[in-house]
């Protein structure tokens, strides 16, 4: 995402959701019969944000690669902490053998 502006991200996500949400309306297909206007505005608003994501898909897939590696990354943090906290994780210290040095376990 080297070459993508902060702008162009914000209104490639704002474009994205839009087309999501009027997509998501169209397809109940009950709101024509409620507001005509509102179902039309609808189609307005799903064709002008395609219109805008379609050549913007390289920033939507860096933006999604980049949410991506970093929810993973918070994983993989939040899953060392949550061991770290319950004990479960295995040192160095305590990971070494002890010999016994007691005369049952000097001949084991």
């Amino acid at each position: 995402m080297r070459n993508h502006t902060r702008a162009r991200q914000a209104l490639t996500i704002i474009s994205t959701l839009t087309a999501l949400a009027s997509a998501t309306y169209i397809a109940t297909g009950v709101g024509f019969m409620w507001a005509p206007w509102a179902y039309s505005a609808a189609w307005l608003l799903l064709i002008s944000s395609l219109a805008y994501v379609i050549p913007q898909i390289d920033t939507l897939l860096a933006l999604a690669t980049t949410v991506a590696r970093h929810t993973i990354h918070a994983a993989r943090h939040a899953h060392d902490w949550l061991a770290a906290l319950a004990g479960r994780r295995h040192t160095p210290i305590s990971a070494r053998v002890v010999r016994s040095t007691t005369r049952m376990g000097a001949g084991r």
